[in-house]
């Protein structure tokens, strides 16, 4: 009876314990030296498992979570990085409109015996995903594709929006050595003060043989549509595009754009190539709406605009959703605008990082995993009893500007 009395005891006294444990408030931890993070993060105070603004602590785990862009109850024990992106000033006008933007980021990983798995949330006002819109433009009777950048008047004065898409990017050093990328992450490949032939700034290495894995997380043209990133690697060559998409066997992003005679026989123009009669507001055509004859091949154009398709013709003039909305609005494109692209999944390397996205009304959640080693040479290999410093970027309706977070090291819990 006594033995019964005192295991009694000491189950209630474990739940007392528990109960207290998960209800208490977060117990200070000791701040770290100027500069460095404390063992509970900079300032010192503990938020559940610990956050810090300089180490991506991976945790072990048995199996990883499902990576849908819904956060499970997985990631509540796992370390934040947290951080600040903001967008540099690379001269040259390079990120006009962009420069001093800043988004605020928190970042996750766990990893198993195969893979690792990464969770990133940012604050984004807006989902921005009218990435290069077609419209018809009635002055000029012309099929036109908005820009991907901001445009300003001659007073500066920004009079349209750019229309692009939301994107999320890491770049991590291949083969250990990359010239000076321990030190500088992402800034060793970032190169300013080029040639406008040169494209002003560009990410490259700076001698043969050294390469950079930079993974590319596109909303329009790979996340939202297919479930992955654009895996890429960076190397010394050309300086004007050194950035090369892994190997595939088939699959990615096209242009959605042709170029036909006015009339069948007057001036080439270019126009869209595929659209989805009586769809608003979309931003991609799959390449199985293709297939299956969804999406409709455009056959002709005329010289007062109109377009012919398999089953009908476009009037751009009648109906004004073809059209930029009458309005001061600078940001909303044409309600029945064309998407940009077709796409479909990638097939190889350059598919190798499966994701899935949400985003809340005020932000995104991004969940993303790849194998800890993909058996490409154009890949990454995570080594878990080694560090690997690293630098991430968000695009907040950008085509190139960048909010950029370098310094940042992964370490994986034993």
């Amino acid at each position: 009876m006594k033995n019964f009395k005192l295991i009694g005891f000491l189950m209630s006294l474990a739940l007392g314990l528990l109960f207290v444990q998960c209800t208490s408030e977060p117990i200070p931890g000791p701040p770290g030296a100027d500069g460095q993070d404390g063992v509970d993060g900079q300032d010192g105070v503990s938020t559940g498992p610990g956050t810090s603004t300089t180490v991506l602590l991976a945790k072990k785990v048995f199996l990883g979570p499902e990576v849908d862009g819904v956060i499970d109850a997985s990631w509540e024990n796992v370390q934040s990085l947290t951080g600040t992106t903001e967008v540099p000033d690379p001269g040259n006008d390079v990120f006009r409109g962009y420069v001093g933007n800043t988004q605020d980021v928190v970042l996750k990983a766990q990893y198993d015996d195969d893979y690792i798995y990464f969770l990133a949330q940012w604050k984004d006002a807006e989902q921005d995903a009218s990435r290069d819109t077609w419209y018809f433009d009635p002055t000029s009777s012309r099929w036109k594709q908005e820009s991907n950048k901001p445009v300003f008047d001659a007073s500066g004065t920004k009079i349209r929006d750019a229309f692009y898409e939301d994107k999320f990017a890491m770049q991590w050093e291949i083969g250990n050595n990359v010239t000076d990328w321990a030190d500088n992450t992402c800034f060793a490949t970032c190169h300013t003060g080029l040639s406008e032939a040169d494209g002003f700034a560009k990410h490259y290495t700076v001698a043969a043989g050294q390469q950079t894995d930079m993974w590319h997380w596109k909303s329009v043209r790979t996340g939202l549509p297919t479930g992955q990133f654009d895996d890429k690697h960076v190397t010394d060559t050309p300086i004007t595009d050194a950035r090369h998409g892994d190997a595939k066997i088939s699959g990615g992003h096209k242009n959605n754009k042709q170029t036909l005679l006015l009339d069948g026989t007057g001036a080439e123009v270019s126009v869209p190539k595929y659209f989805i009669p009586g769809r608003t507001n979309y931003y991609w055509i799959l390449e199985s709406e293709v297939d299956d004859g969804t999406a409709k091949l455009i056959t002709a154009v005329h010289s007062d605009g109109k377009l012919d398709y398999d089953g009908g013709t476009i009037d751009p003039v009648a109906d004004l959703d073809f059209q930029r909305p009458v309005t001061t609005d600078i940001h909303s494109p044409a309600l029945k605008g064309m998407p940009s692209i077709t796409t479909t999944a990638f097939v190889g390397s350059r598919g190798d990082i499966t994701c899935g996205q949400t985003y809340t009304g005020n932000g995104w959640v991004l969940e993303w995993k790849r194998k800890l080693d993909t058996g490409h040479d154009d890949d990454v290999v995570f080594d878990t009893t080694k560090e690997y410093p690293f630098g991430y970027a968000t695009f907040d309706n950008a085509a190139i500007a960048h909010g950029i977070k370098p310094f940042m090291t992964l370490k994986f819990e034993q």
